[in-house]
């Protein structure tokens, strides 16, 4: 009986052991993922693989039933490195954040247009800075920094000339193969211009990628509307007799643009004539409108007058009849933004208070990088046509992080993320620009449980928020 109950006492021991050693197993592993997501592997290397290696070593101990105290040494050890590769990126990402982002963009903007030497000598030479750092030398981090940046802004330069000048000479010379100096050399000029301001950008700041993205797009519009001007010249010039064609399809939408203005136009008008009874015909409509809505406004405001002692309730139900208009709108809107998105991609929200919200799902930055993804580009292109559906809405943009990291570093880091696709958003908008603001959250808007790992990728986001008008 002795002998029975030892034998039971030394199990619940040997349980109660290897439960805790469970325990410290699953506290570092989580403290190596934690370092993960804040790019260790990159930035702190050393600390990091240690960190791992251990965690491996004790791992084929416990399941050989090796020494129970070397298994929570190594487990210490382990966990005592993945913090400090935590502290460490995190710190780096925060002191070379300018740097890494340099880096990142490089990356991000794919092999097909990155010089081989130059990405292998910009990698080294970061590595070198990384390493400098980690090890505590941060004078000499910072020195080496400089050098890094240099080539890391040479490689850029290379890169963004194949990404964004190419396009643009690429369509220029297709315009001149059709005769673009001939029949359209407004056009050609423009996209020549377009061209000459890109190459200064990107020769100045090469980091400026959304700007040179955004140039790339207006030259490269302005080539093609060029060639497809000089087509149609070279197309009438060969066969004369589709002149009349051509007429007459240009006749019959004039015709149909003067019957919507309630105006006759017609071919044997001068353009300066044409141009005076379209204006005459939008200020005749735009006065219509008004004398309605002067007529509207004076009969709210006589019965407002008639109605003043309800003045209070009928305050009320005007915001509540505003915000039920508003969202009526909204709902009949978002049937078309449907249309622009992936659901996988964006989740379209309408609020309570009828603002509406563009979740960006699938815009996923680097960790500790506010640098946007050029495979995202078109994505943020859509979020432009959506906010041009909602003409008289402000825009805010809205930064998100997890709880990985310092609140201050999430706090600075959904700033910077937020202020860059305000800026991408701006830069496109052109002509019809809407009043544009942005801000950082950090981990205080959590929408899903940060300690899961599909929590922590629902809660890193941008939220595009269309506010209700002002008026």
């Amino acid at each position: 009986m002795m002998l029975m109950r030892t034998f039971i006492i030394a199990v619940l021991a040997m349980a109660f052991c290897l439960s805790a050693e469970a325990a410290s197993l699953e506290k570092v592993q989580t403290a190596i993922t934690e370092a993960e997501q804040l790019r260790a592997a990159e930035f702190s290397p050393e600390h990091y693989q240690s960190a791992r290696e251990n965690l491996e070593k004790a791992k084929a101990l416990l399941s050989s039933n090796g020494n129970a105290d070397e298994i929570v040494q190594l487990l210490d050890t382990a966990n005592i490195q993945a913090t400090q590769a935590s502290t460490s990126a995190q710190n780096f990402s925060e002191q070379f954040s300018g740097l890494v982002e340099s880096r990142d963009r490089l990356q991000l903007a794919g092999s097909e247009y990155v010089r081989d030497d130059l990405a292998e000598r910009s990698e080294k030479e970061f590595m070198q800075v990384v390493e400098a750092a980690e090890s505590g030398n941060l004078s000499k981090a910072q020195r080496d920094a400089k050098n890094a940046r240099t080539t890391l802004h040479a490689a850029q330069v290379v890169a963004a000339r194949e990404q964004f000048v190419r396009p643009i000479s690429k369509t220029i010379a297709g315009a001149r193969r059709v005769k673009a100096r001939d029949y359209s050399p407004k056009a050609l000029n423009n996209a020549t211009e377009y061209q000459k301001k890109l190459e200064k950008l990107i020769k100045d700041d090469p980091d400026a990628q959304t700007q040179a993205y955004a140039l790339s797009q207006q030259g490269v519009m302005s080539a093609k509307r060029a060639m497809r001007i000089s087509s149609l010249g070279t197309d009438l010039n060969r066969s004369p007799e589709a002149i009349e064609t051509w007429m007459d399809a240009e006749d019959a939408r004039l015709a149909m643009l003067g019957e919507a203005l309630g105006i006759q136009l017609n071919r044997s008008q001068t353009p300066e004539e044409q141009l005076v009874l379209l204006k005459q015909g939008v200020d005749d409509m735009k006065t219509n409108y008004e004398a309605r809505l002067a007529d509207s406004d004076a009969q709210v405001k006589d019965l407002s007058q008639k109605l003043a002692k309800y003045e209070g309730e009928l305050s009320d139900m005007a915001d509540i009849r505003l915000k039920l208009q508003l969202k009526r709108e909204a709902e009949a809107k978002i049937k078309r933004l449907t249309k622009l998105f992936d659901p996988k991609a964006v989740e379209i929200l309408l609020t309570p208070d009828a603002e509406v919200i563009l979740r960006l799902k699938s815009l996923n930055f680097r960790s500790g990088s506010a640098v946007i993804p050029p495979d995202t580009y078109a994505l943020l292109d859509n979020v432009l046509q959506s906010i041009d559906i909602f003409p008289k809405r402000p825009v805010r943009v809205e930064g998100h992080t997890d709880f990985m990291g310092s609140n201050k570093y999430n706090q600075a880091l959904s700033e910077r993320r937020a202020a860059a696709v305000k800026e991408y958003l701006a830069e496109r908008m052109g002509e019809n620009p809407h009043e544009v603001s942005a801000v950082g959250f950090g981990e205080d808007h959590p929408i899903a449980n940060n300690e899961t790992a599909e929590g922590r990728t629902k809660n890193r986001r941008i939220d595009v928020v269309l506010l209700v008008p002002n008026e």
